[in-house]
């Protein structure tokens, strides 16, 4: 068995390496630790990845070796032995070093041990000042150093939400996400589960409290406790951040009517919309990657609904008779995702400037595909998890123009005026560090019957 710092090293490299995300990747080794050692793998992992450009600034101060020349084994290994002497106040200095220099000639002998234990040394001997020689200046350039961020990111935001809400959004995501659970009320209701959670021991010291907006969502503080519960496996609760379950009431599917989602993914929504239909919806899932489409049919099992007719394929490329079908389509469409960079910390480092012009072209492409499908009369839901405007307001904008047929409905009509703070020009905006959920965009497009 490997041990936790290999096991960390080994997932910062494959997302360095194969721009995977650490959450699948961290969830196949859990089950080889104890608690204790799951929660320093995850700390190791995210905690790393969140703060990856201000560790390489601290590296660069003390290495002689340029970032650049360095091994990316031993940068991430130094790396992950920087966080801990900077962030983890619990692991002693001469623990961090010891472990980081001893996996070091492990994996690139002698000479690679020796390195790290000569920079790590430098960096351990400034650690209390590690973090206070920040810059402080309230600019683009050190605002993004002192939270972590892509400057061009940092730049963009500024731009757009200005610099106090920027640095605030920066901050947000570089702390863990809230845990949400969506309650599963063909099952019990969410003041029902609340009374369950007094028969749990594991419970008495968690936080659980009802969602602000979402009408069936439960927040969880500390999140773990959870899971030694029963609700998983009864069928009780699915996770789901609740700005994703808002999109799902947006949706608002009526028993009976057909309803297509067009990049289902592992399904959260889609298994929201068959609870609220107690099954009764006929529901098409499509999606590009098999394995997604039978977790979420086995998922739609432990909760007790039918599961939906699912496709393997990409949305443009599935005619489904290319005539309009469908009361409503629901388009979650493939995004930049900085709207969920504090679940995945690692998006921050793949992202680059020129895939948002990209993933807008897709996500027209996308639209332009389901929009024959929605009846006269029906709705087409479109939503990402994302904070730019291209990729939302904008890209409404552009298709009301191609396609005069359709017109916005208002989402503050179907979330109610308790949920009016999200909702603009009748699309709803969420923001993680204005709203504590997930940074989404969703908006209603009614296909008119004239």
């Amino acid at each position: 068995m490997k041990s936790v710092r290999r096991s960390a090293l080994d997932i910062l490299m494959k997302v360095d390496l194969n721009h995977a995300y650490a959450a699948p990747l961290l969830s196949r080794v859990m089950p080889h630790f104890e608690r204790r050692d799951r929660r320093l793998v995850v700390t190791l992992v995210y905690g790393t990845l969140r703060w990856r450009f201000t560790l390489d600034w601290i590296i660069g101060r003390f290495s002689k070796r340029p970032i650049q020349k360095i091994d990316p084994m031993l940068l991430n290994l130094l790396r992950m032995g920087t966080y801990q002497l900077a962030f983890l106040k619990k692991i002693p200095p001469h623990a961090a070093v010891a472990t980081s220099v001893a996996l070091a000639k492990t994996v690139r002998g002698k000479r690679g041990g020796g390195f790290v234990n000569a920079v790590l040394r430098r960096i351990s001997e400034r650690r209390v000042a590690l973090l206070n020689d920040l810059p402080k200046a309230p600019t683009v350039d050190a605002l993004a150093l002192r939270t972590s961020h892509p400057p061009w990111l940092v730049k963009r935001w500024c731009d757009q939400f200005g610099y106090k809400n920027t640095e605030a959004l920066c901050r947000v995501n570089n702390l863990p996400p809230p845990s949400t659970l969506r309650v599963n009320t063909n099952k019990i209701s969410r003041e029902d589960l609340l009374n369950d959670a007094l028969r749990f021991p594991s419970l008495e010291n968690v936080r659980l409290e009802p969602t602000r907006f979402a009408p069936h969502g439960l927040r969880v503080t500390p999140p773990s406790a959870v899971f030694d519960t029963d609700w998983f496996e009864k069928g009780f609760v699915t996770i789901q951040d609740e700005a994703s379950q808002l999109v799902g009431e947006i949706v608002s599917p009526h028993p009976g009517e057909q309803l297509l989602d067009a990049c289902a993914g592992i399904g959260g929504k889609a298994l929201q919309l068959l609870e609220r239909t107690q099954g009764d919806l006929n529901l098409i899932c499509l999606d590009a990657i098999l394995w997604k489409l039978s977790q979420l049919c086995n998922d739609s099992k432990r909760l007790g609904v039918s599961p939906p007719l699912s496709i393997v394929g990409r949305t443009e490329a599935v005619p489904l008779a290319n005539r309009p079908i469908f009361d409503k389509v629901l388009l979650d469409a493939p995004c930049s995702n900085t709207g969920v960079i504090r679940r995945h910390p690692e998006r921050k480092w793949s992202l680059k400037r020129e895939d948002i012009p990209r993933l807008a072209e897709v996500q027209g492409d996308l639209l332009s595909a389901v929009a024959p499908l929605v009846k006269k009369g029906g709705h087409l839901i479109y939503s990402t998890c994302s904070l730019e405007r291209e990729e939302g307001e904008e890209m409404i904008s552009k298709f009301l123009w191609r396609y005069r047929e359709f017109a916005i409905e208002d989402c503050g009509h179907i979330l109610g005026a308790h949920a009016a703070s999200l909702v603009t020009d009748g699309m709803l905006r969420t923001f993680p560090h204005r709203d504590e959920m997930d940074g989404f965009f969703c908006a209603s497009l009614l296909r008119r019957e004239t």
